[in-house]
């Protein structure tokens, strides 16, 4: 039976002007810059600002527009300003702002179309970034063609006949980023014949494959390591002793060169370790993958825009924090359509409709909020960021060996947030300072304790980032002699008699995040 209830309960929900400053936070800068080149052409009330007006920075007055205060005090704010005054000063301001956006926000379906024809809407744009008022371009890449691309060209210099070119095209396309041929050869053969009504032996597969290995990069398109190194050293056109010793390891004792059984190799090949050393070294200089990018496409591949630019202010006591939004160009409302609704108004003789009166309001309130939320998103990036100097101060003045603990709890409490906030502005971005480029993420970690001995005792010390830890692991491994590597057992002891409290299966761990491979691999002929 069907019966009705009245039921009370709180939830907490969003507001969409809500949920879309929430997904412009978590936007690197230039995912941004295209998120605002979308809503420009979805949106005709947005616009960029002229160019003469890019550094005009003003906003309605209130006798101009009933609109909340938090808009005349978006156009006028400022990309960039000190670490000393920013956050402290504007802390409480910025709250009691954050607060009306809320109420603004709840009352948002009060707003009267007359305001819009009140307005100045010269006022309602976007600042600009004062850093990059000049004309700046990011250094253009040359056009590059793909891996693929090159092989295809070379195989179609070998002059194959049609059936044999088909296959060495499925083979290329089979293979994978690090230039390895991972599928069976037998099902690439299958799919070249399906594709193209061939039939291939195992001999034609493996001559044509062949043949794909000894393009450039040699070693292409091998089906393990093993087979890679073999190709490189067959081609070679030096063919001397350690070439051989060297064919001999890779096709005879290649598992004993991998696991360092330096040992077991002399014993098997009839050599001392002082003849195998010249050929374990020509292996180790072959090219492992053949496929990963080199030289400038390898460059371009890691190249990273900054979101913040943090430099030491002249006094050197502060830091300049600057937020790069010089692809972000200033937004304004159109103004166009004002003039349309003017022209259109009912002493004119000619009334607006209800429906185009209502699109325009909708329009105009999209494009008010998105600045809003572009004007949000501004001020919250830069009070983390601040913060997070704040926090960090010594590591911005030293460097990276004194990277402090830090949660982004801490940062949470210290700007009145919530913890996925400063998620959202941490995620993928990345700031430029004395010592590099770093992601934000880095300048948080766990805290590690310490100890300082003192008249026989262990007294507790000052703890530290593990990063400072796992920095130091490198070192000890980078001074260690290669004849005889340092296990994870002495490498504790040494940390431990340096104060830091670790155990051996946190050296493990921060071993294996810095790819560094257990003692015994690390083994070298001296």
């Amino acid at each position: 039976m069907l019966q009705l209830r009245q039921t009370q309960s709180l939830q907490q929900r969003l507001t969409p002007q809500q949920v879309q400053y929430l997904k412009l936070l978590q936007l690197p800068i230039l995912s941004l810059e295209q998120r605002i080149k979308s809503e420009i052409e979805e949106n005709p009330m947005l616009e960029e600002a002229p160019e003469e007006e890019e550094n005009v920075q003003q906003g309605p007055t209130e006798e101009q527009i009933s609109e909340p205060v938090e808009f005349a005090e978006a156009i006028g704010g400022s990309a960039g300003s000190s670490a000393s005054d920013g956050v402290a000063s504007g802390e409480r301001d910025e709250r009691m702002q954050e607060e009306r956006v809320r109420e603004r926000e709840e009352s948002s379906n009060d707003y009267s179309f007359e305001d819009f024809m009140n307005d100045d809407t010269e006022g309602w744009k976007t600042p600009t970034a004062g850093l990059f008022d000049e004309d700046r371009e990011d250094s253009p890449h040359a056009a590059q063609k793909s891996f693929t691309d090159g092989l295809y060209e070379q195989v179609a210099m070998l002059n194959l006949p049609e059936k044999y070119l088909a296959l060495a095209e499925e083979i290329i396309g089979s293979i994978d980023e690090d230039g390895y041929l991972r599928v069976p050869l037998e099902q690439v053969a299958n799919d070249a014949a399906i594709s193209n009504g061939y039939e291939y032996t195992v001999a034609e597969s493996e001559a044509v494959l062949r043949k794909i290995q000894k393009l450039d990069p040699v070693g292409v398109a091998s089906r393990d390591l093993r087979e890679c190194l073999a190709v490189q050293l067959d081609v070679m056109q030096n063919h001397s002793p350690v070439r051989d010793v060297a064919k001999r390891i890779v096709h005879d004792r290649f598992d004993d060169f991998v696991n360092k059984r330096f040992a077991s190799l002399s014993r098997h090949l009839g050599m001392d370790v002082s003849q195998l050393k010249p050929a374990i070294e020509l292996i180790q200089h072959l090219n492992p993958k053949p496929g990963a990018p080199t030289g400038e496409l390898s460059e371009s591949t890691k190249y990273i825009t900054a979101d913040f630019y943090i430099e030491k202010m002249p006094d050197g006591k502060d830091f300049g924090i600057t937020l790069n939004e010089r692809g972000v160009p200033p937004l304004r409302v159109n103004a166009a359509y004002k003039d349309l609704v003017r022209k259109q108004a009912p002493e004119h003789g000619q009334p607006l409709n209800a429906e185009a009166k209502d699109f325009i309001k909708k329009k105009f309130e999209a494009a008010k909020f998105f600045i809003m939320a572009i004007y949000q998103r501004r001020q919250t990036m830069m009070r983390v960021m601040h913060s997070i100097v704040t926090h960090q101060r010594v590591f911005f003045e030293k460097g990276e060996k004194f990277l402090k603990p830090l949660i982004y709890k801490t940062i949470a409490e210290d700007i009145g947030m919530d913890i996925s906030t400063i998620c959202r502005v941490v995620n993928g971005k990345y700031c430029q300072t004395d010592f590099g480029v770093f992601e934000l993420k880095y300048f948080f970690s766990e805290a590690i304790p310490t100890h300082i001995v003192e008249g026989g005792e262990n007294i507790e010390g000052e703890a530290v980032a593990n990063k400072v830890v796992k920095s130091r692991i490198e070192d000890i491994i980078d001074a260690e002699d290669g004849g005889e590597p340092l296990s994870d057992e002495k490498i504790v002891h040494m940390l431990n008699s340096e104060g830091f409290d670790v155990a051996r299966r946190t050296v493990a761990k921060y071993r294996e995040q810095r790819n560094i491979p257990v003692a015994r691999l690390r083994k070298k002929l001296m």
